[in-house]
């Protein structure tokens, strides 16, 4: 599942901000209070999914400096699931690299 958010980042993102932002989107069309508690709760819900998905990913792999990036995603959970998609393949890259041996 990752390996799609990973491939699809870009729209991932603008989805991601879509969901956080649903309870604008609600208000500004002006919806019925239970059509947009429906709205709202369905985003919590992937939201949460997403990050879940993210935070599963980032436990299970080694990364460079995981510590910083699992603590982020307490701390700023509206932004760092999606840097960590568009930073993953790097991260996992330098963790890889630091402990080879120079030829």
């Amino acid at each position: 599942m990752i390996q799609l958010f990973i491939k699809y980042r870009v729209l991932v993102s603008v989805l991601f901000y879509i969901l956080w932002g649903s309870d604008f989107i609600t208000n500004v069309l002006d919806l019925s209070k239970e059509t947009s508690s429906f709205i709202n709760w369905t985003a919590v819900v992937i939201l949460f999914i997403f990050w879940l998905f993210i935070l599963i990913d980032m436990i299970n792999q080694n990364l460079k400096d995981k510590t910083f990036w699992i603590l982020s995603m307490f701390f700023v959970p509206f932004f760092a699931p999606v840097v960590y998609l568009f930073r993953r393949n790097k991260l996992w890259h330098l963790q890889n690299n630091m402990f080879r041996k120079p030829k």
